[in-house]
């Protein structure tokens, strides 16, 4: 019987390969996820001082999946009061944009752009990881909100390397990568591995 722990494919039976706490799990998860949704917003924000439209939407299309999701299979109670208006905010901000466009001087809808997507992105996290993760539930309050703090010192993180990409960026990396060149970049070529 000592030879069945080096046929167990569980994680648990593998040399070297020790579980995993479901804490740290749950936690890790909510923090990755976050820190996708807000990292290239703050990014651009520090960059260009602006938030692109593109994230904007992404956190929309996101938030109005979840949103419909429970609509669509007919359940009640799915979501509290508070996280249908979160989920419900970026389509209001397009419906705001639809209604009133910024060439008719409607210029405060760029500022609750960047709210929405600065202060959406960690409680779009949070709730996303309500609903998909069932160990960010049972996870202690203090680790909860650890995960969200990740997200955001990640998001301030990456405004500060938008802020100082001239550091370690050149106006050619932007160039390359599609991107319009923010002012101030530092001349040079791209980065090359080779």
């Amino acid at each position: 019987m000592a030879g069945e722990s080096a046929r167990d494919p569980s994680p648990r039976g593998r040399r070297g390969l020790p579980e995993i706490d479901p804490a740290l799990r749950a936690a890790a998860a909510a923090s990755a996820g976050g820190t996708l949704v807000i990292w290239w917003p703050a990014f651009t924000l520090g960059a260009y001082d602006a938030v692109f439209f593109d994230a904007v939407l992404a956190i929309w299309a996101v938030a109005t999946a979840v949103l419909l999701a429970p609509l669509v299979l007919r359940t009640r109670g799915a979501l509290p009061w508070a996280g249908w208006i979160a989920l419900a905010l970026p389509s209001v901000w397009i419906v705001l944009a639809v209604v009133a466009p910024r060439s008719h001087g409607f210029r405060y809808l760029h500022y609750f752009e960047v709210v929405l997507t600065l202060v959406g992105a960690p409680a779009l996290t949070w709730l996303l990881s309500r609903i998909l993760l069932p160990e960010y539930a049972e996870l202690p309050e203090r680790y909860r909100l650890r995960a969200v703090a990740v997200t955001i010192a990640v998001g301030v993180l990456a405004f500060l390397l938008g802020k100082f990409n001239y550091l370690f960026l050149t106006c050619a990396d932007f160039d390359v990568s599609g991107n319009n060149t923010p002012p101030g970049c530092a001349n040079g070529p791209p980065f090359h591995l080779l």
